[in-house]
């Protein structure tokens, strides 16, 4: 079986999911790539992996995502899995706004690793808008002070989450897909061509 990002139409990214303890990150991930939701999702130990692809513009997208954990004691662990990202979701808690409050933290040890990572921010538990303690106002502000993207989720309901993968993935292989068609390779004395665009595994 062929591995993803050998063939012509596939084109695969790491992704990691940071944030604080409890924000929801390991229900993002499993809503994303299993379409479920747990109300007792323990706590992640380390890292967790998921793996799902999305169709965008003809091709396999395969997003490798690695759902961080967020407690204290496993915060030297977290710039391992950051490293070679190419997207990150930046996750707090709308009731939480200390989890808010500690994105700039999390950030800072996000680009210290991968300075050139795509990042949005995603306030997770739309769906608790009665217990709301960060303004949608903040974090679109947040965001846009750091220009990143930035939607509300609800892992539990799944709102918003494929849309926001779609989204990173689309712009990703925008990106990507740009940066190789201007490259070229020597192919003798005085000549070149266009780098053909293949699939990719970053």
């Amino acid at each position: 079986m062929s591995r993803p990002g050998l063939q012509d139409d596939k084109f695969c990214v790491k992704v990691v999911i940071i944030g604080d303890s409890g924000v929801g990150k390991t229900s993002i991930a499993q809503r994303f790539a299993q379409d479920s939701f747990s109300e007792n999702t323990a706590s992640s130990v380390g890292a967790g992996y998921f793996v799902k692809h999305l169709e965008i513009e003809d091709r396999k997208v395969y997003f490798q995502i690695w759902d961080t954990a967020g407690q204290e004691n496993f915060r030297s662990l977290v710039p391992m899995f950051l490293r070679d990202a190419k997207i990150a979701l930046l996750v707090y808690d709308i009731t939480s706004m200390e989890s808010f409050l500690n994105l700039e933290a999390w950030q800072s040890d996000l680009l210290t690793a991968e300075p050139e990572v795509t990042v949005a921010i995603i306030g997770n538990k739309s769906d608790l808008k009665d217990y709301r303690k960060v303004e949608v106002r903040k974090g679109q502000g947040y965001a846009n002070r750091h220009k990143m993207l930035f939607t509300e989720t609800s892992a539990k309901r799944g709102t918003n989450v494929e849309e926001i993968f779609f989204e990173l993935g689309s712009q990703l292989l925008q990106r990507n897909v740009q940066e190789k068609s201007e490259q070229n390779i020597k192919v003798g004395p005085g000549e070149s061509m266009s780098k053909k665009v293949r699939d990719c595994c970053l």
